[in-house]
Parts: C-alpha cells; sequence; structure tokens
C-alpha cells in the first residue's frame, strides 16, 4: 500500500507542480509580448477568452490547452510566482518534460493526478507527510527503497501489500 502511494503522489506531485511553470516561462522569456505584472492573461481572464497576449505560437498553445489544464495553470500561477526562481526553473523543465511524453504515458499520469485530486484531504495530507518523510531519509536508503518497491511489481497482490507494509516499517518505524 505504502509504495504504491508514494509512486502516485510522486507522479501526482510531478505533474501539478510541472502544470504550474509554463504561464510564468513564456512571460520569462518575453513570448508574451512584454506584459509585466499581474497574471500574465490578458482579456480573458479565467473565463477561457483570449489568453495570452503577443506571440500567436503562444496564444496557439494557451488555446489547444485541454480545459482542465488552462484551469490548473490559473489556480496556480500566483503559488508559483511566489516560488524561488530555482524551483521555478526545476517545474519549468518537469513541465516540458511532460509536455514531451508520449500521449499514452501523459494519460497515465493524468490518470493518476485525477485519481489524487478525487482523494480526500486527510488522505492527501497522510501521503504528502509520508513522501515528507521519504525525503527525509539518507539518499542510499531512498535508493535502496525505491529499488525495492520497484521490485515488488511482480509479486501477487497479496503478497505485494504483505511486502509493502513490511517495508513501511523497516524504512519508518514511528507509524
Amino acid at each position: 500500500m505504502f509504495s504504491k502511494r508514494l509512486i502516485f503522489f510522486c507522479g501526482c506531485l510531478l505533474l501539478v507542480a510541472s502544470v504550474v511553470s509554463t504561464p510564468a516561462y513564456a512571460k520569462k522569456k518575453g513570448k508574451n509580448g512584454g506584459q509585466s505584472g499581474g497574471s500574465g492573461y490578458s482579456g480573458g481572464g479565467h473565463s477561457g477568452g483570449p489568453g495570452p497576449s503577443g506571440s500567436g505560437n503562444l496564444q496557439q498553445w494557451w488555446q489547444e490547452l485541454p480545459d482542465n489544464e488552462r484551469q490548473m495553470l490559473r489556480d496556480r500561477y500566483e503559488i508559483f510566482q511566489g516560488l524561488p526562481e530555482d524551483q521555478q526553473d526545476r517545474l519549468r523543465q518537469r513541465w516540458q518534460n511532460y509536455r514531451e511524453l508520449p500521449p499514452e504515458q501523459r494519460q497515465e499520469m493524468q490518470k493518476k493526478y485525477n485519481h489524487w485530486r478525487e482523494m480526500d484531504p486527510e488522505e492527501r495530507e497522510r501521503m504528502r507527510g509520508t513522501f515528507r518523510k521519504f525525503k527525509s531519509l539518507p539518499e542510499g536508503q531512498r535508493q535502496q527503497l525505491r529499488q525495492e518497491l520497484h521490485d515488488l511489481r511482480d509479486l501477487p497482490p497479496k503478497q505485494r501489500e504483505r511486502r509493502r507494509e513490511e517495508l513501511h516499517h523497516k524504512y519508518f518505524p514511528d507509524d
């Protein structure tokens, strides 16, 4: 149970974090016609209207985004702006990597994100706590845990669940 959630959380975190970056990146690179300040959107606001002004490529890109991705970008833009520059750069790169994935992989990540979004807030917070604990492990232990979790894929479901619980107790004995 632990590894599935951890893997799911990592994928979702990657997707959500990646989605945040694009409007600011376009703004930084000057693809919005020199617009400064505000949210980087003109005209349509949050209604899905004209989107960013300036470069036709950027406007076309914005119009071609699915509604749910546009809304995610709008909702998280201000949060993104508050992040340090190095985190913004990392998120921009993740977003670009996501956009370059084959459609099947992007669809799988979207499915995982939707599952994450539909979870109870308490369940999400519990998973965030587990992820924070995972990140606090020394690098060697994190790599070992990743490998052990990866090895679970070939096990039958009951054995996989039992082994997952064992790993959780091994790496996080305080839970």
